[in-house]
């Protein structure tokens, strides 16, 4: 519970560029717990959003090495592959497969895999993606139930 206090916490601090408060609340959380997928995806976003994509994309990995299966981080992964561009759609869009097929209710994983399927020229992919993104964005709670 209190882990993921100090994640939440250093989400909104990421949301509202104050990173300095972002990395108090993940150093208090390492504290807690050094090997956690959600610190280090939470590590991985603070790297993204300052636009440190290689150093997102390693705290992705070692979030993946933790715990394959934390789709947060499966997303993140592909949407920082996309962004720096020097891998192939198939492999972003496996990351994305594998979001969807733990959580097929995960309106980032359709929206990002609509955004590859775009990019390919796959234009019915594509809005089928975007569509069932959309659906599940409007009955998302504003807050994940834990």
């Amino acid at each position: 519970m209190e882990l993921e206090m100090w994640h939440d916490l250093a989400s909104i601090y990421i949301k509202s560029s104050q990173w300095q408060d972002a990395e108090i609340c993940l150093s208090k959380s390492e504290a807690i717990s050094c090997y956690s997928a959600s610190r280090l995806y939470i590590s991985g976003f603070l790297q993204q959003s300052k636009g440190l994509y290689k150093a997102a994309l390693r705290d992705y990995t070692n979030a993946l090495a933790i715990d394959p299966c934390h789709v947060p981080s499966l997303i993140s992964t592909a949407v920082v592959l996309r962004q720096i561009g020097d891998h192939s759609p198939g492999i972003v869009r496996s990351f994305l497969m594998e979001a969807l097929r733990l959580d097929r209710t995960s309106a980032s994983a359709w929206h990002n895999l609509g955004l590859v399927y775009k990019e390919e020229g796959a234009a019915v992919e594509a809005a089928e993606c975007f569509q069932a993104a959309v659906v599940l964005q409007e009955t998302e709670p504003i807050e994940p139930f834990r």
